[in-house]
Parts: C-alpha cells; structure tokens; sequence
C-alpha cells in the first residue's frame, strides 16, 4: 500500500504541475473534475458531521451540515450538467458558466462564514483571529472580483485543482512515511 501511494501521489504531483501550467485548459477539460470534487467535499463534511456527534460545538456542527450540504447539491448539479455537455454542445458553455458562477458564490460564502469563524475565535482568545480574518476578506473581495471578470475565475478555478492535486500528492507519499501503530 506504502509504494500504491507514492506512486499514486507522484502522479498527483505531475498532474498538479500540468495544471498550474495550463489554469486554462485545465478548466475547460475539467468541468466534472470540478463536480466531483464539489461532490466529494460534500460526502466529507457530511460524513465528519455524521460521525463526530460528540463534539460540543454544535455551532460549527451545524456549518459543517450546511457547508456539506451546498457542496453536494452543486457537486451532483454539476455532474449532471457534465455528462448532458458531453451531447450538447449549448449545455457545455451553460456548464462552464455556471461552474464559474458556483465557484464565485463559494469563495463569498466561504468568505463570508469564514468572517464569524474568526469572530467566534477571537472570543476564545485566539490571536490567530486576525489572519483567519484578513484571508477571509481577501477570499470576498477575490470572489466579487471574479463575478465581474469570470476568465479570472477560470484560471483561478484552473490553478486551485493544481494546488488541490499538489497537497493531495504529497499527503500520499507523506503517508508512506507514516509509521502505523
């Protein structure tokens, strides 16, 4: 399993290169990578809030469900538009602007919740309240930015499933490393 990893997490590496190179490609050949993605951060978080029920925080529970949620319903959306764009050529240009669209709307709503996260953490005498809220605000403004320019958003898009690949790869071969008790 240690070698499936690292070498599952080179080939992440190389991919994630390929597509730090090439935001714009990556993004027009990756619209269901995206919907997977989506789909899969929803599973996860839904999965987490599911089975953490002991946890006291049932502020943070509660967003979890709700963060979950969202990116379900826009992941299984997404998959579908995926799959009618492979036979319409009309829905393939409505699919990228609505993933474009969704992933604007993500970055605010991130920002957003991110913001009372770092409110809430500055109660508990956090100082790291001021960072979480200065890259909050910057994930607002990179949002709004990206509604009015959406060819940003596209590289943008392109170069976070690079960066998303690139952690992913060195998670893998990091957990080849690890020692199992």
């Amino acid at each position: 399993m240690k070698t499936f990893n690292c070498i599952l997490g080179v080939f992440s590496i190389l991919g994630a290169v390929y597509c730090m190179f090439f935001p714009g490609a990556t993004f027009l050949s990756s619209s269901l990578i995206v919907a997977i993605l989506l789909g899969v951060m929803g599973i996860c978080s839904i999965f987490e809030f599911a089975t953490n029920k002991e946890a006291k925080n049932t502020q943070g529970r509660k967003k979890l469900a709700a963060n979950g949620v969202i990116e379900l319903v826009f992941g299984i959306g997404a998959a579908v538009l995926s799959v009618l764009a492979i036979f319409i050529p009309w829905v393939r240009a409505m699919l990228d602007i609505m993933i474009l669209i969704m992933f604007v709307f993500w970055l605010i709503y991130s920002g957003v919740t991110g913001i009372f996260t770092a409110v809430a953490i500055k109660k508990h005498g956090n100082k790291m309240w001021v960072f979480s809220l200065i890259m909050n605000i910057l994930l607002i403004v990179t949002g709004l930015y990206g509604a009015t320019h959406l060819v940003y958003a596209a590289f943008a898009i392109g170069y976070m499933i690079g960066i998303t690949l690139l952690v992913y790869g060195i998670r893998l071969i990091m957990s080849a490393f690890e020692k199992h008790e």
